[in-house]
């Protein structure tokens, strides 16, 4: 999955299910890794997004 074509809602969802997968006992622990550097990847892209956003409209209000 390419995260970068992710809309941030799908992002975040993702990164939901990535977590309630970890907190389900019956994830196999091998399993774990893969899924936290997967959640760690989506947590940065969607903080990226909502900074990106946060200029955007920052830039936005210092034009009115």
């Amino acid at each position: 999955m390419n995260i970068e074509n992710l809309k941030y809602e799908e992002a975040l969802g993702r990164l939901e299910k990535i977590v309630a997968e970890i907190e389900n006992p019956q994830t196999a622990v091998g399993d774990i890794p893969a899924k936290v550097k997967e959640a760690a990847e989506l947590l940065a892209y969607c903080r990226r997004m909502l900074k990106e956003s946060e200029e955007s409209i920052g830039k936005i209000l210092n034009e009115q």
